[in-house]
């Protein structure tokens, strides 16, 4: 259990420190780079599917029975897939990615026990962008 531990904190320090990059380089307009750190990310996780062609349902299936990922893990992914649509060109694959994004972050809010504004924050700027 120690081991398995460790193992995750270790992921978990890790794909915080993708997701800093990723948004220090969109704020500085780098866009290559962010979409490069993001495919980093998804390495992390051996992401093994196209997460744009994946409904919603199929997502939160995916990453809770296949990929078995955590809360934390979760919310991490959900703010990656904000990103994504604020790199997004096309209107609908932004929307898509919002969209996604609010879900995964819904799905923790309501099965977390502790309170966050962070992500309370996040779920208010993703529905106005979906609105």
């Amino acid at each position: 259990m120690g081991i398995e531990r460790d193992f995750l904190m270790r992921q978990m320090m890790q794909l915080f420190d993708v997701l800093q990059r990723i948004l220090g380089h969109r704020a500085k307009g780098e866009k290559e780079e962010a979409e490069k750190q993001i495919r980093y990310f998804y390495t992390i996780l051996k992401w093994d599917s196209d997460i744009r062609k994946l409904n919603i349902e199929e997502l939160i299936t995916y990453v809770r029975e296949e990929k078995k990922l955590g809360n934390d893990q979760i919310e991490v992914l959900a703010f990656v897939l904000k990103e994504q649509g604020e790199l997004a060109d096309r209107e609908d694959e932004r929307l898509d990615f919002f969209r996604k994004a609010w879900f995964l972050l819904n799905e923790v809010e309501r099965e977390s026990a502790v309170f966050s504004m962070g992500r309370q924050m996040k779920l208010t700027e993703l529905k106005a962008y979906l609105n």
